[in-house]
């Protein structure tokens, strides 16, 4: 694991504090981290930490996947539910036993954030990060995937329902929003 975090501070900064427990004061299988820096300026980053201890199963191929979800802010935002979005979300996972593939949608379960329209999280690979941090490969150990996950509207988690998560990241890709800015606007209308 000592390598793993080496491995996460060399691209996101130095880990600050983490939580190990939930909202009701339990202690979670794994933790969340809130990092000193995010992939650009002005940003900061969270991941769970030890979730990859959990063997989880590709749902298209049965294949067992170890991953660490990732979370990226603006740091004047404070850790306002990102922590507790992490916890619900990597929990999920262990207790379906299921990994998030890239273009799950998870949710709509009602604003994420106050003043906000974002509703659902979308899982990709880490695409404001260099290539080096999609996977941390440690000899004779099985890959430890990075999966960015990062709030979408109704509309757009409709969208990829409807059309595919490939269509969505064209759109993604042409529309080029600010994907850490949780008050943008949908770019499906």
């Amino acid at each position: 694991m000592q390598n793993y975090i080496k491995f996460l501070e060399s691209h996101l900064g130095e880990i600050e504090y983490g939580w190990n427990t939930d909202f009701e004061d339990k202690t979670l299988p794994f933790q969340i981290v809130k990092y000193k820096r995010g992939p650009f300026a002005g940003t900061v980053s969270y991941s769970t930490l030890g979730l990859s201890n959990q063997d989880l199963v590709s749902p298209i191929s049965n294949k067992i996947i170890r991953q660490e979800l990732i979370f990226v802010s603006y740091a004047n935002l404070g850790d306002k539910n990102i922590p507790g979005i992490l916890q619900q979300v990597g929990l999920q996972a262990i207790n379906n036993k299921i990994a998030y593939l890239r273009g799950d949608v998870i949710g709509p379960y009602g604003k994420l954030f106050e003043h906000s329209s974002l509703e659902a999280l979308y899982s990709s690979i880490p695409v404001y990060f260099p290539e080096s941090f999609q996977t941390f490969n440690e000899e004779g150990d099985v890959p430890t995937i990075q999966t960015w996950l990062f709030p979408i509207t109704f509309n757009e988690a409709k969208y990829i329902k409807e059309n595919g998560w490939d269509a969505f990241e064209d759109r993604l890709v042409e529309l080029d929003p600010n994907l850490v800015d949780f008050k943008r606007e949908s770019i499906i209308r």
